[in-house]
């Protein structure tokens, strides 16, 4: 019994997860999750292009332009009540 709760519990939480778009491969680059960018240099809808680049200057690794996941619009106040 205590096997299908935790199945059941795995299931549901996958579910409730958004998943990338099919022409994104997902890619994480100095803590900057998002998708490679096509070979047009496109992102997929729903997403930008952004620069990835080490936080540390130490750091001798080249920036990368990726595609980030555009931010939910916000809501608009109601007017005056």
């Amino acid at each position: 019994m205590k096997c299908w709760i935790v199945i059941l519990g795995c299931l549901c939480l996958g579910f409730g997860q958004e998943s990338p778009p099919t022409d994104c491969k997902p890619i994480t680059y100095f803590g900057i999750s998002g998708c490679e960018l096509s070979a047009q240099g496109e992102c997929p809808k729903g997403y930008h292009k952004q620069t990835a680049c080490p936080t540390n200057p130490m750091i001798k690794a080249p920036c990368r332009m990726i595609c980030v996941k555009d931010a939910a619009p916000k809501a608009k106040p109601k007017p005056g009540s």
